[in-house]
């Protein structure tokens, strides 16, 4: 008997949950990056419902630890297709959806769900946190984003490239 009840529940629960550097289940992505105090986040829903995405938390990772960037506001919901971006404070670009933070600093960012499970990650060092398989090059003066479907393999070094920033919008 577990505290859940009884052994069967307590497996389903943890069933859709990943607590370590393999991502959950999710159809929201970490979409696109750019680091600094205008540096941005953007979390994309690829699936074919509206996501809730309230009470997740994105982390920002920096000397192997990961660390609270923003907590995403109670009833926050992606519709389809649809973003939603956290900025740091020197952001000069309009945003419709998010959040404004101090900075974007560390070796990548960690989606997690209102439960903690790590949904979606990308990292730029081979020891970040952050990083799914193989770390992401990192770009100067440009953001780091996925291709224009937001394609998934779990391997970051193939999901990200250099792009042109477009932050709340589809990445050219």
């Amino acid at each position: 008997m577990t505290p859940f009840g009884n052994t069967v529940a307590t497996m389903a629960l943890l069933a859709g949950s990943t607590f370590g550097g393999t991502p959950g289940v999710s159809p929201v992505k970490v979409n696109e990056i750019a680091l600094g105090p205008a540096g941005f986040v953007e979390l994309r829903n690829t699936g074919a419902t509206a996501a809730d995405v309230g009470g997740w938390t994105v982390q920002s990772c920096a000397g192997g630890t990961a660390a609270i960037l923003a907590t995403i506001s109670p009833n926050t919901v992606v519709p389809p297709g649809e973003y939603f971006v956290i900025v740091g404070s020197a952001f000069s670009g309009t945003v419709p959806d998010g959040l404004v933070v101090d900075t974007v600093d560390g070796s990548g960012v960690i989606a997690r769900n209102r439960h903690g499970a790590h949904t979606d990650s990308v990292g730029l060092s081979s020891s970040s946190p952050c990083r799914e398989d193989g770390p992401a090059t990192p770009c100067a003066d440009s953001s780091l984003g996925r291709d224009p479907l937001s394609s998934d393999t779990d391997h970051n070094s193939a999901d990200f490239t250099c792009r042109i920033p477009s932050p709340g919008e589809n990445n050219p």
